[in-house]
């Protein structure tokens, strides 16, 4: 499902930051009681690093997403987009990687290197300002 970008927000991404923002106001969007899923996101960025598009990928259950690499690129590919950010929520608010998103991302990381895509960062975010990037934290 494709999402719209927030009006007030620029489609031009600086750094990992925008992109956790406009994602929490893309979350903040949801009834309460929806935003205790956890939903999975792919961002396409152009050349210049404006967004392309944001794709709903899933919406789990309380704590997991059940995630299939090969939908993870398929806009991408289809839309000819280089570059890509995976973005998810934890519910509960702990925003530590857990196993299975370390998992995921390899496989990320691993079917973009493949597609010839690069693959930014995977950052986790909760309702508060804080956010967790695997890239700042080293994990890509």
């Amino acid at each position: 499902m494709n999402v719209r970008i927030p009006k007030d927000e620029n489609i031009r991404i600086a750094n990992t930051r925008d992109i956790a923002r406009i994602m929490r106001k893309v979350l903040l969007r949801q009834h309460r009681l929806h935003r205790k899923k956890e939903y999975f996101w792919v961002i396409g960025l152009s050349a210049r690093h404006d967004i392309e598009y944001i794709e709903l990928l899933t919406i789990g259950i309380l704590n997991q997403n059940n995630i299939d690499p090969v939908e993870v690129f398929n806009f991408a590919v289809a839309k000819k987009c280089k570059t890509i950010i995976v973005c998810h929520n934890h519910p509960s608010g702990d925003l530590t990687p857990s196993q299975a998103d370390k998992r995921i991302t390899n496989r990320i990381r691993k079917g973009a290197e493949i597609l010839n895509i690069k693959f930014l960062d995977h950052i986790i975010i909760g309702e508060d300002k804080d956010y967790t990037s695997f890239k700042e934290e080293k994990l890509i």
